[in-house]
């Protein structure tokens, strides 16, 4: 994990630097238009999937469908369960 945090925080010091480095070159007026390029693409992508979520709320195509969990009839044997020997279970045996 520490290792792959690392690699992480490289790279995005790296993208980070050179996206300055690109940014830094152009004029104030070409900057803003840059970003402003950048935000409005991303904003109307978060408006329309906001708008969709909300008109489509509710909408399927067939009516809700509820099951319940049935029972499983599974085989249980005696030495599939560890906790026999816990919790005061254990077998006794008559001497």
């Amino acid at each position: 994990m520490g290792k792959t945090r690392i690699i992480i925080e490289k790279c995005a010091t790296r993208f980070r630097t050179e996206l300055h480095g690109i940014l830094d070159a152009l004029p104030p007026k070409a900057r803003l238009a840059v970003i402003a390029g950048m935000l409005v693409p991303f904003a109307a992508g978060c408006l329309y999937t906001t708008a969709t979520a909300i008109a489509g709320f509710g909408k399927s195509e067939k009516a809700l469908e509820i099951r319940h969990i049935g029972n499983l009839n599974l085989p249980v044997q005696e030495s599939d369960n560890l906790y026999n020997n816990v919790y005061g279970n254990e077998k006794r045996t008559e001497e």
